[in-house]
C-alpha cells in the first residue's frame, strides 16, 4: 500500500495527472496504509511512516487539498 501511494503520488506529480477519482483513490489508499502501519511493531512502522511522510510532502504539489487531507490523516492516526 505504501508503494502504491509512492508510485501514484509520483505519477501525479510528474505528469500533472489530476483525475478526481484517481486522487480520491490515492487518499483512500494512504489512509488504509496508515491503518495497517499502526498495527506493526515500532521497527517496521517507523520506516513506513517515513515513506508515507514523503508521500504527504509531495502530495502538496497535487492541488485539490490532497496534501491537507494527508496532513490530517497522518496527524489523526499518530497524535498519541
Amino acid at each position: 500500500m505504501v508503494f502504491f501511494c509512492e508510485r501514484a503520488t509520483g505519477f501525479c506529480n510528474d505528469v500533472g495527472y489530476q483525475d478526481e477519482s484517481y486522487i480520491n483513490a490515492l487518499v483512500n489508499m494512504f489512509e488504509q496504509a496508515i491503518k495497517v502501519t499502526r498495527q506493526l511493531s515500532a521497527g517496521d512502522r517507523n520506516a513506513l511512516i517515513v515513506r508515507l511522510d514523503r508521500v504527504r510532502t509531495i502530495s502538496h504539489n497535487l492541488g485539490y487539498g490532497v496534501g491537507d487531507d494527508m496532513d490530517s490523516l497522518l496527524a489523526n492516526y499518530f497524535e498519541s
